[in-house]
């Protein structure tokens, strides 16, 4: 069967439409008008708009990736969008920022990273990595000293 709101061949219908679409309508999501290039539009609620589709999502990278079977930053480039462009909705992203911080995740991150960094004076560890720039500005401040 042929989804004749997106077009994809699935093998089971529910109710005339694949079931992306069916959850999709069912929740009350509406086809806008789509985006033009290098802009991002939101929905009343605050939904990030697909360019391709003219649906809104909460996360427009999963969007792209399940629906389209592109990579958020195909899409960004296709689009016309900068890399830093957010395409979560913002109530979205200040909860999971919120929950980060909540659970300590900062802090988790930088003790889990604690056994990669690389320490002073450790060069065997750079594979062709240049210094890092406080490495750098040590050794400028030492050889100022020196003079």
């Amino acid at each position: 069967m042929v989804c004749p709101k997106c077009g994809k061949i699935t093998q089971r219908s529910y109710n005339g439409l694949c079931q992306g679409c069916y959850k999709y309508f069912k929740s009350g999501g509406k086809v806008y008008s789509l985006p033009e290039a290098g802009k991002v539009e939101h929905d009343e609620s605050g939904k990030v708009i697909c360019h391709i589709c003219g649906r809104s999502y909460n996360r427009l990278g999963s969007h792209i990736r399940e629906s389209h079977s592109m990579t958020i930053e195909e899409y960004k480039a296709e689009f016309g969008l900068c890399n830093r462009t957010k395409t979560t909705e913002k109530f979205y992203s200040q909860t999971m920022r919120e929950n980060a911080y909540k659970y300590d995740m900062d802090k988790r991150l930088l003790e889990a990273g604690k056994s990669t960094r690389i320490k002073k004076g450790e060069t065997d560890k750079r594979k062709n990595k240049k210094v890092r720039l406080q490495e750098v500005l040590e050794k400028r401040n030492r050889g100022k000293k020196e003079n």
